[in-house]
């Protein structure tokens, strides 16, 4: 039978129309942020476990229910909660002629080249108003308000600056004095799943200028503000084995006892100042100090004098203004063994709650690891 040139046209238009429809998705794509996590049948936290999935892999996004993404898993559709997956990238189109396409994500960036309306576009992730774009095999920008597409508000925050950027062995300290706020994604709007207490020590993911994302010791993936976290290379403080291996350092310290003070000076047995002397005992251990008291200060992580542990660092204002110009090493039970050219001459064991030391403390650090 013959089909008429009409209905033939409909039938082409009709295919079109399904393949366009089937590739709505073609490159919406996500990966677990975790080891295990958890594939179920259906979208629920009480559905049956199909299969468990970790980072690294990446699998396709069919869809999202609330919470949960809709992914391809061995062949058949399965459910991941939003928690523990992220999109790493999704189809958009422009909506706007001649949209400028940055090399950075800046106005003041160089223009790559510019999009049509229309233009489809694979979105890899998004840095503050910005959408990060793949562009003739480039990463590049695009401002948000030239951008649509569906699940473009779920893509991963990215930081450009962590292009070619070595955030090994870098872990983060909190710094805000009143705990610091862990959100869902980099927004202020965004939900918040805890809040880190002043000091605490997190491994870094992702580093941005507004943002940090961050991972917990309890696993738990997230972001804060760059403002109230100091970034810091070098191995992580371990306050657990900080007090064994402070033992260590008191019992090395001690036999350097009677070492004359000498200004400048870092050999244990024939002389050292009060920062020569703590510099050159954690040395000896493998932790790398600032060299002046009033620099030292700057190392490690605060803790409170009710907290002090063996092998943590006391520092004292002995010269009757507001900086930092006298350091020790608490030993326990309330003594610290330091330098001084005082009285007692050389190395020597002072109590913190001498009348001296009780007036001109000032803080404490926590530098073995």
């Amino acid at each position: 039978m013959m089909i008429s040139k009409a209905l033939r046209q409909v039938c082409i238009t009709t295919t079109m129309v399904m393949a366009a429809s089937s590739l709505a998705f073609a490159a919406d794509a996500g990966q677990a942020t975790g080891s295990n996590v958890n594939i179920r049948g259906k979208a629920g936290a009480g559905a049956d476990v199909v299969g468990k999935i970790d980072k690294g892999s990446e699998y396709t996004v069919v869809g999202k229910n609330g919470d949960w993404y809709q992914i391809s898993y061995e062949g058949e559709n399965a459910f991941v909660s939003a928690d523990f997956f992220e999109l790493t990238k999704t189809d958009a189109v422009a909506i706007g002629n001649d949209v400028n396409v940055r090399k950075v994500p800046s106005t003041d960036g160089d223009s790559l080249g510019q999009l049509k309306e229309g233009e489809a576009v694979v979105v890899t992730g998004q840095n503050g108003n910005w959408y990060r774009i793949s562009y003739n095999g480039e990463v590049a920008y695009v401002s948000k308000d030239f951008i649509s597409g569906e699940l473009l508000t779920a893509v991963a925050s990215v930081a450009a600056e962590n292009a070619g950027q070595d955030i090994e062995n870098t872990y983060g300290v909190v710094t805000a004095t009143t705990g610091l706020k862990l959100r869902k994604e980099a927004s202020m709007i965004s939900v918040v799943l805890t809040v880190l207490p002043y000091g605490t020590e997190v491994n870094i993911d992702r580093v941005g200028q507004e943002w940090v994302r961050i991972i917990t010791d309890d696993g738990v993936k997230g972001y804060v503000s760059a403002e109230f976290l100091s970034v810091r290379k070098g191995e992580r403080t371990n306050r657990s084995n900080a007090s064994s291996k402070g033992a260590e350092v008191i019992d090395y310290a001690k036999q350097f006892i009677g070492t004359p003070y000498v200004w400048g000076g870092t050999n244990l047995s024939k002389g050292v100042d009060c920062s020569g002397f703590v510099y050159s005992v954690m040395k000896n251990f493998g932790v790398n100090l600032n060299r002046s008291s009033s620099s030292m200060v700057a190392n490690g992580i605060e803790v409170s004098k009710a907290e002090l542990q063996a092998g943590d660092l006391v520092f004292f204002n002995s010269g009757g203004n507001s900086g930092i110009c006298h350091v020790g090493i608490y030993m326990g039970d309330g003594d610290y063994i330091h330098s001084t050219d005082g009285a007692a001459y050389g190395v020597t064991i002072t109590s913190l709650s001498s009348s001296y030391s009780a007036r001109t403390y000032v803080t404490a650090r926590r530098v073995l690891r």
